[in-house]
């Protein structure tokens, strides 16, 4: 006998209802433990470690484990609750109609097989108990779905210290070097001077680097993954177009040094025309601030090749040419070196640099120093080294870096023009002599002004075989590109930020305190990530499947008065009173497989009648003597149409 409450009358509804609610509540239960993890670290500890030394168990397995055991029971409870729904329909549609005993063979086995729910005639005969089927077989796949809402992904985070960070003391001595002299004094006491000479080679390279590359060069921060923001004040330029007054000085000048480039030879006379000239100038005269100067008021005109300028120097008239203009659509920029300050983020994720520079103020302009002495006024003065004076070593450290700048500037570009000229033949020949400037070999090149002039100092700008044989050759791009004064602005801020990658403009911190900086440092760790949405978009639906077939089955429970099973008890009951269009041998009896076709085909009623007449238990006591059991198979009354329609599959 059942136990309490699978023996009541409602127990089938009861059973139905319960594992609803079961499921239900091992969905929340798996939602609330996913909820728990979201967010939290992967821990490489081993949970069940202390039970046995050899059970080498991660907590992330632990925990998917719990999820998959959650996802199971809510999907076993979903499936007790529609199978059992099943089964009342399954009976309700066998109950007082004739019935092919093979249809009810794979109506209450369709469960168990699941190839059977292709099989058409059990739709025709039982959609619904079909539908619950499918959706039964169907259950398993928000099991499948509910425990991979839980994954893994690396996650950043935030740990804020104070670091050193690099930076650039430009009252550093090994920005420039430098030269001493002692000088002797007849009219009072000798002193020492200290000049500046040159940049240094480190200064060069960082320079020379920069340019050529084109981008910031990497600086080496305090984590691999960090990030911190910072002031400073650093070296900047200025690049304006000149004056319309100078710019007519500098154009006279340049078409007087074509003009005297001029080499006359029988039949073919020839110049040299400038398509590139940079230069610094002697002094803030227009005479002086000039490409060419003339020597000795000679016919010759020498290109300046100082780095440097403008020198400080006593005002001097000079004289303006009265010249036409002799060069069009000239782009002349004029560049001054000054103090700025600087706000820049620098962000480091796994050592890639990203410097976004948030505020740059340009300050005072840096003019030229030749050096420092210990002689003021004609007295010695207790500052008798540079070193001392802070302010002047950073003047000294910019000029140094304006003037290995300078060195990729300086110099020429020019192309020589000859023409041939006889009754016959009139012709222009053009060739590019070879660059006499660093510029070519920088990022500046590809600025609006110099890719035109990339072309002619090209190697095959003079040869034609180029333009007939482009099957292997990759052509420049047509992008845009800056315009000159912004690429050079641009290159100089690089090249201030690049000095913090050398670790000779660094501190030193062995001679005075530099305050640290906050520093944002980075780790990535493995975290859980629960998507809540697709958890529950796969319990909802079956859930939502689950309660529509609870419904049906309550329903059908009030229909039939009652609920069936599949027990053995209810299949002996059930066929007490069946009706059989066929009859049964001995060998029928034995149940084993396959079925015999004529029993497949017979056709049998089953249901509760008054009027079925009694039949002798096949459960009678041992001791009594058994019968034939011919009650069990009793024949349906069928006319001659129903026997040959029960003959056909």
């Amino acid at each position: 006998m059942a136990l309490f409450p699978f023996n009541l009358k409602c127990s089938a509804v009861f059973l139905m209802i319960a594992s609803f609610l079961a499921a239900a509540a091992f969905a929340i239960g798996h939602d609330m433990f996913y909820q728990s993890l979201n967010g939290k670290p992967v821990l490489n500890a081993q949970p069940l470690a202390s039970l046995k030394s050899s059970l080498h168990v991660s907590d992330q397995q632990l925990y998917i484990s719990l999820g998959t055991f959650f996802a199971f029971m809510a999907k076993s409870s979903l499936g007790v609750s529609v199978s059992t729904t099943f089964d009342q329909f399954a009976w309700k549609s066998i109950q007082g109609e004739r019935t092919r005993i093979d249809i009810i063979d794979n109506l209450f086995s369709v469960l168990k097989n699941g190839f059977t729910v292709a099989n058409l005639r059990l739709w025709r005969h039982s959609p619904i108990s079909m539908t619950l089927a499918v959706i039964c077989w169907l259950l398993p796949v928000a099991s499948i779905i509910s425990p991979a809402t839980l994954s893994v992904q690396l996650a950043p985070f935030n740990v804020y210290v104070l670091k050193r960070i690099p930076r650039v003391d430009f009252t550093s001595a090994n920005f420039a070097s430098f030269f001493s002299a002692l000088a002797i004094n007849p009219r009072g006491p000798d002193f020492w001077a200290t000049l500046y000479k040159s940049p240094t080679a480190e200064t060069q390279r960082v320079v020379n680097s920069v340019a050529t590359q084109g981008t910031i060069l990497q600086i080496d921060p305090p984590a691999v993954n960090s990030s911190w923001s910072m002031g400073f004040y650093g070296p900047a330029i200025v690049c304006d177009k000149v004056n319309q007054s100078l710019a007519t000085h500098i154009t006279q000048n340049v078409a007087q040094a074509i003009h005297r480039s001029e080499v006359v030879k029988p039949d073919l006379p020839s110049f040299t025309r400038f398509v590139y000239l940079s230069w610094a100038p002697e002094t803030d005269n227009p005479v002086e601030s000039v490409p060419f100067y003339q020597n000795n008021r000679s016919d010759m005109f020498t290109q300046r090749w100082n780095q440097l300028g403008p020198q400080p120097k006593d005002p001097e008239d000079g004289l303006t040419l009265n010249m036409d203009q002799a060069v069009q659509n000239s782009t002349i920029l004029h560049c001054m070196l000054h103090n700025a300050s600087y706000q820049a983020n620098l962000t480091f994720v796994n050592g890639e640099q990203t410097i976004h520079v948030t505020d740059r103020t340009v300050l005072n302009p840096i003019v030229f120093i030749f050096g420092v002495d210990n002689h003021d006024n004609g007295k010695p003065t207790a500052n008798d080294s540079f070193v001392r004076n802070a302010q002047v070593m950073e003047s000294l450290s910019y000029q140094s870096i304006m003037d290995a700048f300078g060195g990729l500037l300086v110099g020429s570009i020019t192309s020589d023009i000859s023409f041939i000229e006889k009754p016959d033949v009139n012709l222009t020949l053009s060739y590019t002599e070879r660059p006499n400037t660093n510029i070519i070999s920088t990022i500046l090149m590809e600025t609006e002004e110099m890719r035109f002039i990339d072309s002619l100092t090209s190697p095959d700008s003079d040869n034609p075989f180029p333009k007939y044989w482009r099957g292997q050759s990759v052509s420049l791009s047509n992008h845009s590109s800056p315009p000159l004064s912004k690429a050079l602005e641009d290159l100089f801020r690089n090249i201030t930020f690049s000095l913090m990658s050398s670790n000779m403009f660094q501190p030193n911190y062995t001679v005075r305190a530099v305050p640290e900086t906050n520093v944002t440092i980075t780790s990535y760790h493995s975290i859980y990530i629960y998507t809540r949405s697709i958890l529950w978009a796969a319990y909802g639906t079956a859930l939502g499947a689950t309660a529509l077939s609870v419904i049906a089955g309550v329903l059908v429970y009030f229909s039939n008065d009652g609920s069936h099973s599949t027990k053995f008890s209810t299949v002996f009951r059930v066929t007490q009173g069946a009706k059989v269009s066929t009859n049964l041998s001995m060998k029928d009896y034995s149940g084993l497989d396959p079925l015999p076709d004529h029993i497949a085909k017979a056709k049998m009623t089953i249901g509760y009648s008054p009027d079925y007449p009694v039949r002798v238990s096949s459960t009678a006591p041992l001791d009594q003597p058994h019968q034939e059991p011919t009650a069990s198979s009793q024949l349906l009354h069928l006319t001659p149409g129903d026997l040959t329609k029960s003959s056909v599959p």
